[in-house]
């Protein structure tokens, strides 16, 4: 394959045709480049990586109209229209989501990665889960040093 010396993530369209194998298995590792002689070069990616960039700009255009929504109330208000599940959370909660969810959205858009806005609403979802399940921070919990193997409720 003719993976370039200064980025090891771009072939010439070529490659493609006489070498998939490489070029796909250079694309498991991340965003490929296809040159083209007759027009603009091609990105190769992973469906996942293409599917975590839509969800992390829509994720970003609803914080945005959350913060231009028309109103007086304040942002970690304005955000249980597009979150309402932060309902379950108390207000000093509620404001820590929005400081933090508006922070990792900026880094992630600095870095053109996702992940980690997709992740760190996904932890504040299920804390809201946990809460709206009757869970409190009271509640003494056990932790477990080693995995422990439980019966498959469905082989009962």
């Amino acid at each position: 394959m003719g993976i370039s010396a200064v980025d090891p993530q771009t072939v010439q369209s070529s490659d493609l045709s006489r070498n998939s194998a490489s070029v796909f298995a250079a694309a498991d590792r991340g965003p490929v480049t296809i040159t083209r002689r007759d027009g603009e070069p091609f990105v190769l990616l992973k469906a996942s990586e293409v599917e975590f960039q839509r969800r992390g700009l829509e994720l970003a255009a609803q914080l945005v109209a959350a913060s231009l929504a028309p109103g007086d109330q304040p942002f970690a208000e304005r955000l249980r229209v597009s979150f309402p599940w932060v309902e379950f959370l108390k207000p000093e909660d509620r404001l820590q989501f929005a400081q933090e969810i508006v922070d990792v959205a900026r880094a992630c858009a600095a870095v053109s990665r996702f992940d980690r806005l997709l992740l760190s609403l996904r932890e504040w979802r299920s804390t809201a889960e946990a809460l709206a399940q009757g869970y409190t921070p009271d509640d003494e919990l056990i932790w477990i040093d080693e995995p422990v193997r439980v019966a498959n409720p469905r082989d009962e």
